[in-house]
């Protein structure tokens, strides 16, 4: 992609104003084309999410991915994805899209981990070791919610901000994530393509 003079002297001046930085010709040359390519990389996965926006207003209850391999957006896990799907919550292995079918979970948590603490995060955040949390989950203090796998074990164990908050001593309702706010930007990004195709289709384009 050729870059016009005038852009590469704008990039420059950023570099300078913002960064103090004196980019030679090349690193201004190398700059501006990393930019452009991860400009490029953004405009794919935003294209991508638009579409399947699109595609749940037809298909609301998501559909099955058929990649060989994947990481669940909800558990973090790295695992073969048969079974996992996709649906308004984002991407999910087979467990944890049961357990969101099944109401053990809701599925709005998944698109913001300050709704819900896993055993990593309660250590993490609250000093509360693993056997500790457990321990309180015995004694009725800490409410968990297990999703399980196929063999009726513990897959993943959740602890909901909804459902400790008190325990805990912080606010019942989290923060906005930046999933949650990029969703709505797709959302609107969605609408304003929708807009165009009809007005194009009107005007005969």
């Amino acid at each position: 992609m050729k870059i016009s003079q005038e852009r590469l002297e704008e990039l420059r001046k950023i570099f300078k104003e913002d960064f103090k930085a004196d980019l030679t010709d090349q690193e201004l040359h190398d700059a501006a084309f990393n930019l452009t390519g991860f400009y490029g990389t953004l405009t794919k996965m935003a294209t991508r999410d638009i579409d399947d926006y699109l595609r749940l207003e037809k298909e609301p209850n998501g559909w099955a991915i058929s990649d060989e391999y994947g990481t669940c957006g909800f558990c973090g896990y790295y695992m073969s994805v048969k079974g996992f799907w996709f649906d308004r919550f984002g991407f999910k292995c087979k467990f944890c899209q049961k357990a969101v079918n099944e109401g053990i979970i809701p599925g709005t948590v998944c698109r913001n981990k300050e709704k819900w603490f896993s055993f990593e995060t309660l250590k993490e955040k609250f000093g509360i070791h693993s056997t500790t949390a457990r321990s309180l989950v015995r004694k009725g203090e800490l409410n968990a919610r297990v999703i399980l796998n196929d063999t009726g074990k513990p897959h993943f164990t959740v602890f909901l901000r909804e459902d400790n908050y008190k325990f805990l001593k912080i606010e019942k309702e989290a923060p906005i994530s930046d999933l949650e706010d990029y969703d709505k930007q797709v959302a609107k990004w969605a609408e304003d393509y929708k807009k165009k195709m009809v007005e194009g289709q009107k005007s005969g384009k």
